[in-house]
């Protein structure tokens, strides 16, 4: 949304259907990623937990 000059009001951006489907694609990847972090956090926090008990034991 960008704010018009003359009228100080809103008007809607009109995506073009190849830009909507860029963005899409974008949006996709960034969301893989963040999954694939999140997922790589949690195995590297395990991975440290088990290390900690073998050489604690």
């Amino acid at each position: 949304m960008r704010i018009g000059r003359v009228h100080k009001r809103v008007v809607p951006r009109v995506r073009s259907a190849t830009a909507a489907a860029r963005y899409a694609f974008v949006r996709a990847h960034h969301e893989t990623a963040a999954s694939l972090a999140v997922v790589a956090t949690g195995s590297g926090i395990v991975i440290l937990i088990l290390a900690t008990r073998l050489i604690g034991a």
